[in-house]
């Protein structure tokens, strides 16, 4: 059976009851979806705050458990006192009957205690009318030693649980006050104008008597008579509205079009009267500027472009106003907002609207980096390192001046070769591995070459930086070398070395010698020094049988066995003729000493095959240890050395000797005998 009764109701009874009760239902629910949301997070939040206060104090509960500690542990536990919805708290121990401590918060209403077999069912927690029952175990290394129950109390809970019903009616019955209102003052507003709209669209409608009226509505009320008056008017008024969008359709498309052209170019675009004042701005001119088109409506286009030679700019601004001429690609320098600009400026005379177009392009960066290439090929020009560029294959493709200077050929007799013809053949196949291994892994080589200068016809030696270039965009490969020349370099190194060095055996001289035991002495150090002074025996001899020639390759040989006899980190110096001097660093024990001494003497004293002759000598060794802290000045530690060295001798050769305080009487004796 069709339900009749809707249809008899009036157009404002059909909107006020299906709108009331849709946003009475509407409050119902989310007030009671709210509400209960609301008592579960009050719920939550109080069973979180209790369990970390609980947790807290668990933790310090667990000395005093250890201990057997009653008084403490209730001590500890009347730290609840600062949550009042705590009412009650017992900590029991397993296996014993009564609490080990407990706590009852004062001035609070006694809540419904639970047996100690509640207690054992509840897992975690449990929540009844009035109280939250809650058990937590405490733990000591993941072992629990005691539960701790705690009973929390829900009134305050539920007191506002009842503000909020309280609320809801209230914000409920106040609701359905003011939709009332609202939807009396809604019948004034939309059942009467439609009536008096009917009545208008009537007379429309008589304007064209062959019109047809269709009714469509399926109720005889003001909407019904509405819809047929707009059913007929919207016929009438279909063509217009039709011709009225596409006409606007195809404006709009031109004006957007215009505007995507003019917010996609890259350059700021700038429209100003016949006066400079700015009229138009697109977006770029925020990239350009730094200001907004707004920001630069109505300001004079001068005060924008701030040229450094304001008149230059003036005059022909002025010019390209008044159509006389204009900007055609004039690079404009400008102090701008921060930093030096550069601009690029054309102008567009609109002699349609009595306005003039100006294009701008910041060329900043375009003229730094055009005066950076500059730059750079300058410094390629007159660098003093010899620079090439090679392509993937090695072959050459650029070189500077310097190169052509270093390695005595033209330009063009090197371009398009190998870079193997710069190198000599020994140093191409010693470094080419080493080269391409580290341009593959590291993209970098540094190291020595040495290269032959075709017009000197000299090698030269060379420190070479090479590095591997990938372009980012095409992935093509260059390398880069820059060559610097090292004769000067090598020049001071050799005489370093003749002036710090023997220049028959190479070892340290004397200088180096005082240096290096000047550094030791005055640096801080833990272990001792010690400093041996050497002395060949029968080495006059073999300089008066087989001749000096023979004596020098003697002490040559000399000196390779005083090195191997010795560390890495010692000293090995010769002081003069057959007299050598050997400074061992960190010595922790004097067996060190004699081991070396004993090493020295054994290797001096196998014979030597010079020239086919068989040539035997000794040595005799004197050393003097120096502690840590004493002062001694290098003079005298030498002739401490020197007076133990001679004491060997006495003593028969071929041995070594330490020195002391009553060897310089010994040794000062035997000199005056020996002499008188």
């Amino acid at each position: 059976m069709k339900l009749l009764w809707p249809s008899s109701l009036s157009l404002s009874q059909r909107l006020f009851l299906p709108m009331l009760s849709f946003v009475v239902i509407l409050f119902i629910v989310f007030q009671t979806i709210s509400y209960y949301k609301y008592v579960g997070n009050a719920e939550k939040n109080l069973l979180n705050r209790v369990t970390i206060l609980a947790t807290g104090i668990g933790t310090n509960l667990t000395a005093a458990i250890q201990f057997d500690d009653e008084l403490a542990g209730a001590e500890i536990l009347s730290a609840f006192k600062a949550d009042p919805s705590i009412t009650s708290v017992e900590v029991v121990l397993p296996n014993k009957p009564y609490p080990f401590a407990s706590f009852q918060q004062t001035n609070s209403t006694v809540s419904e205690k639970l047996s100690d077999n509640d207690w054992q069912q509840i897992q975690t927690y449990t929540v009844n009318h009035h109280s939250l029952y809650l058990v937590l175990p405490i733990q000591l290394e993941q072992q629990t030693i005691a539960h701790m129950r705690l009973t929390v109390s829900l009134s305050d809970m539920v007191a506002m649980q009842y503000y909020q019903i309280k609320i809801s009616g209230w914000m409920l019955l106040s609701l359905i006050v003011v939709s009332s209102l609202l939807l009396l003052r809604l019948q004034r507003w939309v059942t009467q104008p439609i009536s008096s709209l009917h009545s208008a669209m009537l007379n429309i409608i008589n304007n064209d008597q062959n019109q047809q009226v269709e009714i469509t509505s399926l109720h005889q009320d003001e909407v019904g008579k509405l819809v047929s008056c707009f059913n007929t008017m919207i016929d009438k008024l279909n063509q217009r509205e039709e011709q009225i969008h596409n006409s606007l359709t195809q404006l709009n498309n031109e004006k957007a079009f215009a505007n995507n052209v003019i917010a996609s170019v890259q350059h700021a675009l700038i429209v100003t009267d016949l006066n400079g004042i700015i009229i138009l701005a697109n977006n770029s001119c925020s990239k350009v500027f730094g200001l907004t088109p707004n920001q630069l409506l109505q300001r004079p286009i001068i005060s924008i472009i701030k040229p450094l030679e304001p008149l230059v700019f003036n005059n022909a601004l002025h010019a390209a106003l008044k159509g006389q001429q204009h900007f055609k690609g004039e690079a404009i320098r400008s102090a701008g907002n921060t930093a030096l600009s550069m601009y690029h400026i054309v102008s567009h005379p609109l002699p349609h609207k009595q306005q003039i177009l100006f294009s701008i392009e910041d060329i900043t960066e375009k003229s730094q980096a055009e005066a950076n290439q500059r730059m750079a090929a300058q410094i390629f020009e007159n660098s003093q390192d010899a620079i090439l560029l090679l392509d993937g294959s090695g072959h050459i493709i650029l070189v500077n001046p310097a190169l052509c200077r270093l390695f005595g050929v033209d330009e063009h007799q090197i371009l398009k070769r190998h870079y193997h013809c710069l190198l000599t053949n020994s140093d191409y196949h010693q470094l080419k591995r080493s080269i391409r291994e580290a341009l593959l892994f590291t993209q970098q080589w540094q190291g020595e070459g040495c290269i032959y200068n075709q017009k000197t016809k000299t090698k030269i030696p060379l420190f070479l930086k090479i590095n591997k270039i990938i372009d980012k965009d095409s992935q093509e490969t260059h390398i880069s070398v820059v060559a610097s020349d090292l004769s000067s370099a090598k020049e001071v190194q050799r005489l370093a070395q003749i002036a710090h060095h023997d220049a028959l055996t190479h070892l340290p001289n004397r200088h180096h010698l005082h240096q290096h035991l000047s550094q030791l002495l005055t640096a801080p150090r833990e272990h001792n020094v010690a400093v041996l002074f050497i002395d060949l025996d029968g080495f006059k001899n073999v300089n008066d049988i087989y001749g000096h020639n023979i004596g020098d390759k003697a002490l040559k040989i000399v000196a390779k066995k005083l090195l191997l006899s010795t560390r890495q980190n010692d000293l090995v110096a010769r002081l003069a003729g057959d007299e050598f001097i050997v400074v061992l660093n960190q010595v922790t024990n004097k067996t060190l000493i004699e081991q070396i001494c004993n090493r020295i003497l054994n290797a001096l004293s196998t014979p030597m095959n010079i020239h086919s002759y068989h040539v035997e000598i000794g040595a005799s060794i004197g050393f003097y240890t120096i502690p840590p802290n004493e002062t001694t000045n290098i003079d005298d530690i030498l002739s401490f050395a020197d007076i133990a060295m001679y004491q060997s001798k006495i003593a028969g050769k071929g041995r070594f000797t330490e020195y002391r305080k009553d060897l310089f009487t010994q040794v000062t004796s035997k000199y005056e005998t020996e002499h008188e």
